[in-house]
């Protein structure tokens, strides 16, 4: 089992983020980079623009939270953060609309929900407006309305993920092909490492899953990126 790890330890990790965390996709640095039309966007995605206000406050609240652990924020970390969190927006983005396109809605109260559990909008335990309309203005710099539809696009990604995670769940007889296959027909361990072996492979198969439909979408939508021209002043 450790051979397997070791083996597979980068591709796993980076499975285990696009399931549960932001998402990771390869590829992103061969598209269409222009300054015209960006506004106050830093990038598009098809004809959605993604707001320069909500990455930067994105990137900020990333690093504060990296220096509050006593990690040195230096000019490259800041900037493999701001690449990095555009990659995520980006995938967020495409994932949405792939969810979309399948039918995966995201209900008013399924929306009020999440907002509700959001620990940076309650206030002693309990959901606080007040806190909420605050929270928005001065983080984020959008309405609420804004707020909202950025939040049910995320959630909307979050639940295709999912959806793809359970799909990608492997038969036991290939749990047991996969684990000899890897481990050259030594099937000692097996019964022992088997659901260990089960959920990693799992990963696996959502990560190559997720980053199929991610080609496919980004072979059918334009996708462009202003940060490069932003950060320069251009």
């Amino acid at each position: 089992m450790m051979s397997f790890l070791r083996r597979y330890h980068r591709s796993l990790f980076i499975a285990t983020i696009v399931i549960f965390l932001l998402g990771t996709f390869v590829g992103l640095g061969g598209y269409l980079f222009s300054s015209r039309d960006m506004g106050q966007a830093v990038a598009s995605v098809g004809g959605t623009k993604i707001p320069y206000a909500v990455f930067s406050a994105r990137v900020n609240n990333y690093l504060d939270a990296l220096r509050s652990r006593g990690t040195d924020v230096t000019d490259d970390v800041s900037k493999q953060v701001k690449q990095g969190m555009l990659r995520d927006m980006i995938v967020d983005e495409l994932l949405s609309q792939k969810a979309g396109a399948m039918g995966i809605v995201v209900t008013d109260e399924e929306l009020a929900r999440d907002i509700q559990n959001t620990p940076a909008f309650q206030r002693n335990g309990a959901f606080s407006q007040d806190l909420y309309y605050a929270a928005i203005r001065q983080v984020y710099h959008q309405t609420p309305e804004q707020y909202e539809a950025m939040r049910r696009k995320q959630i909307k990604a979050t639940l295709f993920k999912q959806l793809i995670f359970q799909t990608a769940k492997l038969a036991p007889q290939e749990v047991e092909q996969l684990y000899a296959q890897v481990h050259k027909g030594k099937m000692k361990s097996f019964a022992k490492d088997k659901l260990a072996f089960a959920a990693q492979a799992q990963q696996q198969r959502a990560l190559e899953l997720i980053n199929y439909y991610l080609r496919q979408q980004s072979a059918q939508v334009e996708i462009r990126s202003y940060l490069q021209q932003r950060e320069s002043g251009a």
